[in-house]
């Protein structure tokens, strides 16, 4: 865990020492634990300092509130997101891949990733915190940047600017999607249960069509269709 990110927060007192960093990483592993069992809501300081063997006092010492340990907590996972997302966005990875292919993979990677930190996602959803949601965003913004940078060169028939919002409102919709899992939990939320395999092309469908009908003219569209069919010779962002 990369303390001097978390230290900047006013609500988290991170340590200096070895041993009190060794005390704090096992209070927020705790912490997620206990999040995967229960509701955020109901998980208590003493809960938890049974769990991580730590006086309630020294954990307050940490943290200013249970809202505080989701911040710290997030913060961890978004270390570790930005690290798999740089991976699996990394355009040389993808390199004469078809623009379907690509699509479909990815939101198969963002669904994977996403299942090993669903009650953690969960909780900093819905605890309304604006700090946390500020880090969340962050993590969207680099996902539509490092996308843009991947998937840019197949729409070359559009301007750069247009390329990268239409990209940009396009993975928003397949976030909506995603979003709504954690805020309904294991409830299912519309006429049909959707395995993840089903889930994950149904999105990468909605993807493409939302690039396909991005402001385009039907000789565009047209265009776009011939490209699906074979990749660009390069995986490289044109030149501002």
């Amino acid at each position: 865990m990369n303390l001097e990110s978390v230290a900047k927060f006013s609500r988290i007192y991170a340590p200096h020492q070895a041993r009190s960093r060794k005390t704090l990483e096992r209070v927020l592993d705790a912490f997620v634990e206990l999040l995967a069992r229960k509701p955020f809501e109901q998980i208590t300081m003493a809960e938890l300092a049974r769990r991580s063997r730590i006086a309630v006092t020294s954990i307050y010492a940490r943290f200013e509130n249970k809202q505080a340990l989701v911040l710290a907590a997030h913060e961890r996972h978004r270390d570790d997101m930005i690290r798999e997302i740089d991976k699996l966005l990394d355009p040389a990875r993808w390199e004469g891949a078809r623009l379907e292919s690509i699509v479909s993979e990815t939101m198969a990677g963002f669904i994977a990733d996403r299942r090993s930190r669903l009650p953690l996602l969960r909780a900093a959803l819905l605890i309304n915190d604006r700090e946390v949601y500020e880090r969340a965003a962050q993590i969207s913004r680099h996902v539509s940047e490092r996308m843009a940078i991947l998937l840019s060169p197949y729409l070359d028939w559009m301007p750069l600017q247009e390329r990268e919002r239409a990209i940009d409102f396009a993975l928003r919709t397949a976030t909506s999607v995603l979003q709504q899992q954690l805020v309904f939990g294991d409830i299912e939320p519309a006429r049909f249960r959707l395995t993840e395999a089903e889930l994950g092309q149904r999105l990468a469908d909605q993807f493409i069509a939302a690039l396909t009908h991005s402001r385009l003219t039907p000789d565009s569209r047209r265009k776009f269709e011939r490209l699906k069919i074979s990749p660009p010779k390069k995986i490289v962002p044109n030149a501002r």
